[in-house]
């Protein structure tokens, strides 16, 4: 009875993650309430408050079963931009990253939107694109050092390729419904890297 009862706050814990990951994929964060995530699972606002702090905790929560996945495929896709750049590569190290999005992307919005709410999650958020800025730069500055990209600030083009492929994401797969496939957001992406990163 005891180890059942030890079992018991991690399972209500789960049960409302996995409620919550269900109605993030079906309406926006800001439509979100405590008690529309834990009316379907039969228990009231004290047991959420149990377990989160509130719903931009509980958001994070939700997307740390996702995302390690996609920081290391993040990583990866600069890591790999470094290197010798073709279309067939570009679309290789971009198809985790998109995949990902293909099918997460409305709960990654959610984090983002949550970040507008809680502090917490803007530094993280921040602290994330920073940390994908800075692989990047690297990487354009290893492609400068191969004789491409010649005297364009290294930083600015890492900020503008980072940028526009999270928005781009973001505005593709961020609703309940994805505005392209998975294969056509792979292939944009790529055409748009590898003519970056190949300029003169």
């Amino acid at each position: 009875m005891r180890a059942r009862r030890r079992q018991q706050p991690d399972e209500t814990r789960t049960l409302i993650l996995d409620t919550a990951d269900r109605l993030l994929r079906e309406r926006p964060f800001r439509e979100l309430s405590v008690d529309d995530v834990m009316r379907p699972t039969g228990y009231g606002r004290t047991v959420f408050y149990r377990h989160f702090g509130g719903l931009a905790d509980l958001v994070t929560a939700v997307l740390a079963r996702v995302l390690p996945p996609f920081v290391l495929a993040s990583q990866q896709l600069a890591e790999g931009a470094s290197g010798e750049v073709t279309l067939e590569r570009a679309r290789e190290l971009l198809g985790p990253v998109v995949a990902h999005w293909h099918a997460h992307g409305p709960l990654m919005k959610a984090l983002r939107d949550a970040s507008v709410y809680d502090r917490d999650i803007d530094v993280r958020v921040v602290e994330a694109q920073e940390r994908l800025r800075a692989v990047t730069t690297e990487a354009v500055r290893r492609r400068q050092e191969a004789g491409f990209l010649a005297g364009v600030d290294a930083e600015q083009v890492a900020m503008a390729l980072a940028s526009m492929t999270q928005r781009y994401l973001l505005m593709t797969f961020g609703e309940t419904t994805a505005t392209a496939s998975e294969a056509a957001a792979v292939e944009t992406l790529a055409l748009v890297w590898v003519a970056t990163l190949t300029a003169p």
